[in-house]
């Protein structure tokens, strides 16, 4: 199986959960890069938003399950997944450098501007969802330290490293907002996204029973309401960290109870449809990846016909901009993994 936004590895059986876990993921980056779409109601758009929001801490979660159990050298670890992912990084930042910053667009193309859009790579990320690639690329070189540690942990190992990475990063992100406290204990090692890695594995390997699946439903329902009011209110004003990030408490909790529901969803999936749910898996990173380009162009033709990205209603819209957007994706991946060399640009 090739590599995607959450790495399979080589398996001699798919997962077939794991597949549909990828897939709507993949769907829901979409859905929330989808809001400039419609023009309300605004409830609406914070319906799917809050929806959306799950999406990438589901893909650390995956990567962690699928990851952390692996018995393998660090050298091996990172070979292998060196020219996966830094082939596409490095493509496609320069891509979106190019043909949506601007890149050469005065200087031509040049040594010394081609140096400087190598030092802005390295810096930030050259569109606002390669982000990700760059919390990957760092965990991937953590992931070997971390591996040693969850092959011997017991559950009560791991939940006593998560407990502490909500301490550190959730938590202290709230305290701080409201309160006068500043902690500075050098706890860096339990901090970013590393805690989502673990509660993939526990949660991947956890046995679902009905009553499980009972109560993650009620507690996405609540923190779904949460989140919802959260994003809705835009509260705390002018501060995103403790309700409205990735790694906010309420996000956390929302995305956790949300993976043992899809994970029992993947599980029942009709055997006629597993191929194709492999196919769509197996091009999610590129669908990631090449997304919104797909959207930019969308846009583009919708205002050559005359119309505005904001007509329309967004419960009717936003989804259909995600559907099709996420089809011309899936196309230009598919066209891209037949050419001999770009093929490694979308692995």
């Amino acid at each position: 199986m090739n590599n995607s936004l959450a790495e399979s590895g080589q398996r001699s059986s798919r997962l077939t959960w794991v597949d549909f876990l990828r897939v709507v993921s993949a769907f829901l980056v979409i859905l929330v890069h989808s809001q400039v779409w419609g023009g309300g109601p605004a409830m609406a758009k914070t319906f799917y938003h809050t929806l959306a929001r799950i999406s990438v801490p589901i893909f650390f979660m995956l990567s962690g399950y699928l990851l952390l159990p692996k018995e393998e050298s660090w050298q091996v670890f990172l070979k292998k997944r060196a020219g996966k992912v830094l082939i596409p990084f490095f493509f496609w930042s320069v891509v979106y450098d190019v043909a949506v910053n601007g890149a050469y667009h005065e200087s031509g193309v040049t040594f010394a501007a081609t140096y400087d859009m190598f030092l802005r790579i390295l810096a930030s990320p050259r569109a606002g969802h390669l982000w990700y690639l760059y919390a990957l690329i760092g965990l991937y070189f953590f992931m070997p330290i971390l591996r040693l540690f969850a092959a011997r942990a017991r559950n009560s190992d791991l939940l006593y490293y998560i407990a502490l990475w909500l301490f550190v990063v959730p938590i202290l992100f709230i305290v701080e907002a409201y309160t006068d406290i500043r902690i500075r204990f050098e706890m860096q090692f339990a901090a970013g996204f590393v805690g989502y890695l673990l509660i993939g594995l526990l949660l991947g390997r956890m046995e679902l029973t009905l009553k499980r699946l009972w109560i993650s439903a009620a507690v996405f329902a609540v923190s779904f309401l949460f989140c919802m009011l959260a994003f809705h209110y835009e509260y705390p004003p002018g501060n995103e960290l403790p309700f409205r990030s990735h790694l906010s408490l309420n996000i956390i909790i929302l995305a956790s109870a949300a993976f043992p529901l899809l994970k029992a969803a993947g599980n029942r999936i009709p055997a006629r449809f597993i191929p194709s749910l492999g196919f769509l898996s197996d091009s999610s990173f590129g669908v990631y990846l090449i997304h919104p380009l797909a959207m930019y162009w969308m846009e583009l033709l919708w205002k050559s016909l005359g119309r505005e990205v904001t007509s329309g209603s967004s419960i009717i819209v936003v989804p259909i901009v995600t559907v099709i957007a996420f089809s011309i994706s899936l196309l230009i991946t598919h066209i891209l993994r037949r050419i001999p060399l770009l093929k490694y640009t979308v692995p």
